[in-house]
Order: structure tokens, then sequence, then C-alpha cells
């Protein structure tokens, strides 16, 4: 979700803290690697971003508020993993904002609500995956793909409205609160497109999705 009006001076460094904590810390764990490892996989992961840059900008506006976007945060935890997906969302946004000009002040918060919650939620649709008993196939790319896409996209606007609340003008409480019902109709597709996606990789291409294993779901012990 991206509002259109200046963030917050309150939340602003703390949104900007708390961005810059998780981008370091996943350089500190070497997310990087396998970028470095393999050049394949790094023109797909700069295609990804590329991709996805472009997609945030298909956005419905409201009122000249706030507009809503495919995050597709789920599909990019799964392939890439939780340190890749936030640069890669990262990256994907600036990418957006010098194509589409805004607000550069505006871009702490976005992150943090498009990017970094998705993806922590993402990390803990995965572990809750990871934890059931019964692990197979259609449990990694249903479960993660389809329904944790649509559980991300709830996570997005369930604080983009929490922070609306503590920090927006009021007639922007309001507006999100009438339209909250739009988030509700983009899970469907959210998860679509993320399952399709998540399964095309996985059956065909399963060297490229980082989060998947055959022996975890496939039981080839």
């Amino acid at each position: 979700m991206i509002f259109f009006f200046s963030a917050s001076a309150l939340f602003f460094w703390p949104a900007m803290i708390m961005v810059t904590l998780a981008l370091s810390l996943a350089i500190w764990f070497k997310c990087w690697k396998p970028l470095c490892n393999d050049t394949r996989y790094l023109h797909v992961f700069a295609f990804a971003v590329l991709a996805l840059g472009l997609m945030w900008l298909l956005r419905v506006e409201v009122r000249g508020i706030f507009a809503l976007h495919p995050l597709f945060m789920m599909a990019m935890t799964m392939v890439f993993g939780v340190g890749m997906a936030l640069w890669g969302g990262t990256l994907a946004l600036l990418f957006g904002a010098f194509l589409l000009p805004q607000s550069w002040s505006q871009l702490p918060v976005q992150c943090l609500l498009n990017v970094l919650v998705p993806v922590l939620t993402a990390r803990g649709v995965l572990l809750f995956i990871e934890s059931l008993p019964q692990r197979n196939l259609f449990v990694y790319m249903l479960g993660g793909g389809f329904c944790g896409a649509m559980i991300t996209m709830q996570a997005m606007a369930i604080s983009s409205w929490l922070y609306v609340w503590l920090f927006g003008p009021e007639p922007l409480l309001i507006s999100v609160e009438e339209y909250y019902y739009l988030s509700l109709l983009l899970m469907f597709p959210e998860g679509f497109i993320n399952g399709a996606l998540v399964t095309v990789l996985t059956v065909f291409r399963p060297d490229l999705v980082r989060t998947y294993n055959d022996q975890r779901y496939l039981g080839d012990r």
C-alpha cells in the first residue's frame, strides 16, 4: 500500500532504522553468496527486481490518497530467501521511485510496509510449514505459495492500517477503513499468481528455489 501523504516525522526515523537494520543483517549473514557463486542466479535475481519494480507501478489509486498494488513478496522469499527478498524488494521500490517520481521521504515507510513486513510474514509461514509433521510438495506449493501470499497481503494491509491509525490524518484513516475490503479482494489474485510462480519454478527449476528441498518435501531420504 502506497500513501500519498508525507510520512510522519515521528515514524520516519524508526522506519529508516528498522529497514536499515534488516538490510544490514541480510548482508551480515551473507545473503549475497549465491549470487556470487552462480552468474545465472544473479541474472534471475536482476530480472526479478526489474519485473517487481514494474509490477508495483500497476496500482489502483483510491481518491488520490493511497494506492494498492500486488506484492509478490511471498514468491520472492521462497525463491531467493529472506535476505535477498529484502534487498530485492528494496531495489524494486527504488527502481519504481525513479520511474514514477514521488516523495523520497515516504520510501522508508513504504519499504517497511511493503517489503519488510511481508517478507517477515512469509518467513513465518515457511517456518510453520517446516514444523508440520507431514511434509509434502503440495503443502509447500499451496500452503506457502498460495495461502502464504494471501497472508502476506493481509499482514501488509493490517500494518498499513495501524500506521495510519497511529500517525495518519483523520480523513485518511476514514478512507482506509472504508476501502479496507479492497485488500480482501486482492488476496485471491495475490495467492493465485504467487502460487503459480512458485509451482512452475519448483516443478521445472527447483535448483532456483532456495527454500525448497527434495528430501524435506518429497521424502527422498
